[in-house]
C-alpha cells in the first residue's frame, strides 16, 4: 500500500518546464507567447517558479532578459542558491537549441498543471462529500465551481495586486475608447447607453414593473378547474396556489394550462363588463380582453365592441353520483314540477329509490345529518298526488338536508357545489330534469327559441355554465331566465335533451346538418360597462399564452429586456443567455421575429399576413438565425441550476449578457422562514454569478402593489416586491411606467400616448434620471424617442 502511494507522484513534466524557461531566456518574443498561457503556479518545481517570476518581472519593466540579468536579479534577491545557482540557469539555457517550440513546451506544462488542479479539486470535493455539513445542492454547486474554475483558468488566490487590476482597467478603458462612450454591453437605447456606458461587466441590473400592469380580476371571479370540474373563486385559487385551467392558444383553441404565479394585488377600482349573451366579469380597467383586433385593455373598449367568449367549456369531473340523487337535486333546485305525468312519474321513481336505500341502511340519506324531526316537514317541493306522497316528502327533506343549498329560499336557490364535479353523463341527467321543470317554446314553432325560467338569478347563471360544458350557448338576461336560440336549441336536444321532449330529437338530428363547424370562441357584444367600486383583486400568470377563462370570458393576463438582448446579439454579435421562467422559447422567438420584422404581433399569431409581411419575416429570420442568443425556458429553475447552465454556456459558446425573466419565479434550493429571506438569498446568488462570470445580468422583477395605492402610479425604489435586498445588491435599478396603460385619455391629452418612462432609480456608478422611450405596441418593441422630431411635430 505504501509503495502504491509512493508511486503516485503529481502529474508534472520537468523537461517541458526547463524547455519553456530556456526558450524565454533565448528569445524575448517567446516570453510574450508563454506568459499568455502560463502563470507561476503552473510550474511544478519551486525553483522553476522563482525563475519564471524573475523573467516576467524583467520583461514587464522592459529590461533585457538573458542569463546575466536573470542571475543578477536572483542574486540581489538572495534567491540564487534556492534555484540551484548560476550553473542551473545556464543549464536551462543550454537545454533547448531554439525557442521555436516554446508554445508547445508551455502547453505541456499547462496540461500537467490543470491535472494537478483537478486532483486537488477532486480531493476537496471528496472532503465536502464526507463532511456533508450542508445541503447537497450547495455542495454540488461548490464542486461544480471548483471544476469550472479549472476550465476557465481562474486562480484561487484571495487577493490580487492592484497593479494587475490597473492593467485590466486600462485594457477596458482602451477598448472603450475604440467603441466610443460604450464601455459595457450596449443596450441600443441611446440615452441609457450615454448615462450608463452600457451594461457593465459584473453588474446586476434590475428592471422592474407591476405584474401584468395592474390586470386583475375581482376576488369572486369563477374559474373551472379542469382536473375535477370544480368551480372556485380566484381568491380560493390564489390562496391554494393550485389549479389547472383553460386558456386560448395562438390559434384561438382552448387548451389546459397551469399558472406559474398567483398574484394578490390588493384593493382596486373594479368595473363590471356584461355581454349580449349574459356573460359578465368584473376586472380592473387595465385588464385586456380579446377583440377581433387583438388583446385590448378595458379602458380602450366601449359598449358595442366585440370581445371573445368561449363557445364551449369542455370540462367534466369524474364523480358518478347515484342517478336518483341527481334527479332529486334537479327537481329540488327548481322547486316545482311541470304538469306532465311523465315527469311526475320520474320524480316519484327517484324518491322511491331514495327511500329504498334509506330503509336498507336504516339511516337518513345523508350520513351524519340531524335526526328526523317529529314535527311537520317543510314543503320544499309540491308532491304530486299518489299513495306514496308522505314517503316522497320525507325523502325530499332528507335529500335537502344532504345538500343544504337546496333548503335556501327560492330567491337564493343555487346548485350544490358538488354537481360541478359530476361526469358528463350525470351532468346531462341533471340538465335534462332541470330544464324539464322550466323550459318552454317562446313561439309555436320548433325553430323558435327555448326559454327557461328559474327560481333565482344564481341558479340561472349556474345552469348557463353547465350548458356551456356541452357546447350549448345560452343567453342569460341577468335575472332568472335563459334563452336558447336556434343553434343552441339544436345542440341542447342533441346532448342532454329535455325530459319529456324526446320526440324532438329527430328534428334536432336533421337540423344539425345545417350547422357550421364548431369553434372554441364566439364574438359577443359588450352591452354595459359599469364601475362597481373598490374590491380585492387577484391575477394569475399563465406561461406562454398569458390568458385564461374566468366567468366564462377570455381574459388576458418583457419586451424591454428582450429588445436589449436582440440589439446586443444582432448588431454586436454578443452571446446572450435568456432564462425565461414565464414564457416559452417559441413565444420569445416569435416576439423577437415580430420586433425585427416590424410586423403586427397579433396578425402574426393569427396568420393574417400580407405578402410584404412575409418578405419582412423572411429577412428577419435570416438576421436572427445568425444572432448568438441562447434561450432556456425551464419553468422551475433554482439559482444553483441557473449558475450551472450559465457556466456551461460560457465555457462552450462564450457569454456577454444574462437576462432572467423574472426573479420572483426563481426557486431557492432550500426553504427559508419567509419569502423575503428566500428572495434575498436568490438576489445575492445572482450578483455572485455576475461577478464570477464577469458578465452583466438583467433580472426582471415585479413591483409591490403599494404603487397602486398612490395617486401617482410612477414606481419608486421602495416598491421592489418582497425584498429590500434587491435594492441593496443591485448596481442598476430601472423601472418602467406607461401612462397610457393606466389612463389613455390623460396620456392622449398630455401627448404621452405610446410612450414609456424608464426611470433609473439607482445607479451605483453614475447619475439617475428619467428616460422617455417610444413603445410600438403592435411590434412588441421599445425604441429611443426622437425628441427633436416630436418637438418639431
Amino acid at each position: 500500500m505504501s509503495l502504491a502511494l509512493a508511486d503516485r507522484v503529481p502529474p508534472q513534466n520537468l523537461e517541458a518546464e526547463m524547455g519553456a524557461l530556456g526558450s524565454m531566456l533565448l528569445d524575448r518574443d517567446a516570453i510574450a507567447r508563454i506568459v499568455e498561457l502560463l502563470q507561476p503556479s503552473d510550474l511544478y518545481r519551486d525553483a522553476h517558479r522563482l525563475i519564471f517570476e524573475t523573467i516576467v518581472g524583467l520583461f514587464e519593466r522592459g529590461q533585457p532578459v538573458d542569463l546575466i540579468t536573470v542571475t543578477d536579479r536572483l542574486r540581489d534577491a538572495g534567491r540564487l542558491e534556492d534555484v540551484g545557482g548560476a550553473g542551473y540557469i545556464a543549464a536551462l539555457l543550454n537545454s533547448v537549441p531554439t525557442a521555436a517550440n516554446a508554445e508547445y513546451y508551455a502547453k505541456i506544462v499547462l496540461q500537467k498543471s490543470m491535472l494537478r488542479q483537478l486532483i486537488h479539486a477532486g480531493t476537496k470535493i471528496a472532503h465536502l462529500g464526507y463532511e456533508g455539513e450542508e445541503d447537497v445542492e450547495v455542495l454540488v454547486d461548490r464542486a461544480e465551481k471548483l471544476v469550472f474554475g479549472i476550465a476557465q483558468r481562474r486562480t484561487t488566490v484571495d487577493f490580487q495586486p492592484v497593479r494587475d487590476i490597473l492593467k485590466e482597467t486600462m485594457e477596458r478603458l482602451d477598448a472603450g475608447f475604440d467603441r466610443g462612450t460604450i464601455t459595457g454591453v450596449p443596450t441600443g437605447f441611446k440615452e441609457l447607453d450615454e448615462m450608463t456606458g452600457g451594461l457593465q461587466y459584473g453588474d446586476l441590473a434590475i428592471v422592474a414593473a407591476r405584474p401584468s400592469m395592474g390586470k386583475c380580476l375581482k376576488h369572486d371571479a369563477l374559474i373551472t378547474d379542469t382536473r375535477t370540474g370544480d368551480v372556485r373563486t380566484i381568491e380560493e385559487i390564489v390562496r391554494a396556489k393550485d389549479v389547472r385551467l383553460l386558456s386560448l392558444d395562438d390559434r384561438a383553441r382552448l387548451r389546459e394550462r397551469t399558472p406559474s404565479a398567483y398574484v394578490d394585488d390588493g384593493v382596486k377600482p373594479v368595473f363590471r363588463v356584461r355581454t349580449a349573451v349574459g356573460r359578465q366579469v368584473e376586472t380592473t380597467v387595465t385588464h385586456p380582453f380579446l377583440t377581433p383586433d387583438g388583446w385590448k385593455p378595458l379602458a380602450h373598449l366601449r359598449v358595442g365592441h366585440y370581445i371573445a367568449v368561449p363557445a364551449r367549456v369542455p370540462v367534466f369531473g369524474t364523480l358518478d353520483l347515484l342517478s336518483y340523487k341527481v334527479r332529486l337535486v334537479a327537481y329540488l333546485a327548481m322547486g316545482r314540477l311541470p304538469a306532465d305525468p311523465e315527469v311526475s312519474r320520474d320524480f316519484l321513481d327517484a324518491a322511491t329509490a331514495a327511500a329504498a336505500v334509506r330503509a336498507a341502511v336504516r339511516a337518513p340519506v345523508a350520513a351524519g345529518t340531524a335526526a328526523e324531526s317529529n314535527g311537520p316537514l317543510p314543503v320544499l317541493l309540491p308532491i304530486p298526488p299518489s299513495g306514496d306522497a308522505e314517503l316522497a316528502q320525507q325523502t325530499v327533506a332528507d335529500i335537502a338536508r344532504e345538500f343544504s343549498e337546496l333548503e335556501a329560499p327560492e330567491s337564493a336557490r343555487r346548485l350544490p357545489r358538488i354537481v360541478f364535479q359530476l361526469n358528463r353523463s350525470k351532468v346531462c341527467v341533471l340538465l335534462n330534469r332541470l330544464l324539464a321543470c322550466g323550459a318552454r317554446w317562446e313561439g309555436e314553432e320548433a325553430a323558435t327559441p327555448i326559454v327557461v325560467d328559474f327560481p333565482s338569478a344564481t341558479l340561472a347563471r349556474q345552469v348557463q355554465h353547465l350548458l356551456l360544458r356541452l357546447g350549448v350557448v345560452a343567453a342569460w338576461d341577468g335575472e332568472a331566465r335563459l334563452e336558447l336560440r336556434r343553434e343552441a336549441s339544436i345542440k341542447l336536444l342533441q346532448t342532454s335533451g329535455i325530459f319529456g321532449w324526446d320526440k324532438l330529437r329527430q328534428w334536432a338530428r336533421f337540423a344539425s346538418t345545417m350547422l357550421l363547424e364548431e369553434s372554441d370562441i364566439l364574438w359577443d357584444t359588450i352591452v354595459s360597462i359599469e364601475h362597481i367600486g373598490g374590491h380585492q383583486v387577484y391575477d394569475l400568470t399563465v406561461p406562454d399564452v398569458h390568458n385564461f377563462v374566468a366567468n366564462d370570458v377570455c381574459v388576458h393576463n418583457t419586451t424591454f429586456c428582450l429588445n436589449i438582448a436582440q440589439y446586443a446579439a444582432v448588431h454586436h454579435q454578443l452571446p446572450i443567455a435568456v432564462f425565461s421562467l414565464e414564457t416559452s422559447k417559441e413565444q420569445l422567438v416569435q416576439r423577437m421575429l415580430c420586433a425585427e420584422a416590424g410586423v403586427d404581433g397579433q396578425r402574426m399569431r393569427r396568420g393574417f399576413l400580407s405578402e410584404m409581411d412575409w418578405r419582412r419575416i423572411a429577412r428577419a429570420m435570416g438576421v436572427l438565425s445568425e444572432a448568438p442568443v441562447y434561450i432556456d425556458d425551464s419553468a422551475n429553475l433554482s439559482v444553483i441550476e441557473l449558475r450551472a447552465k450559465a457556466r456551461k454556456l460560457k465555457a462552450e459558446h462564450g457569454l456577454s449578457l444574462i437576462i432572467i425573466d423574472y426573479v420572483q419565479l426563481i426557486q431557492s434550493y432550500k426553504r427559508n422562514e419567509n419569502r423575503t429571506q428566500e428572495l434575498s438569498e436568490i438576489a445575492r446568488g445572482i450578483k455572485s454569478l455576475a461577478k464570477e462570470l464577469h458578465v452583466p445580468i438583467i433580472a426582471i422583477s415585479q413591483l409591490s402593489r403599494a404603487v397602486e395605492a398612490r395617486e401617482s402610479k410612477i414606481p419608486m425604489l421602495s416598491h421592489l416586491r418582497e425584498s429590500g435586498e434587491l435594492e441593496q445588491i443591485a448596481d442598476l435599478v430601472m423601472m418602467l411606467y406607461r401612462e397610457d396603460y393606466y389612463d389613455q385619455d390623460r396620456a392622449r391629452k398630455e401627448g404621452k400616448e405610446n410612450t414609456a418612462m424608464l426611470r433609473i432609480a439607482k445607479h451605483r456608478n453614475g447619475p439617475t434620471d428619467d428616460i422617455e422611450l417610444f413603445f410600438h405596441k403592435e411590434h412588441s418593441r421599445f425604441a429611443s424617442l426622437d425628441k427633436k422630431h416630436a418637438a418639431g411635430a
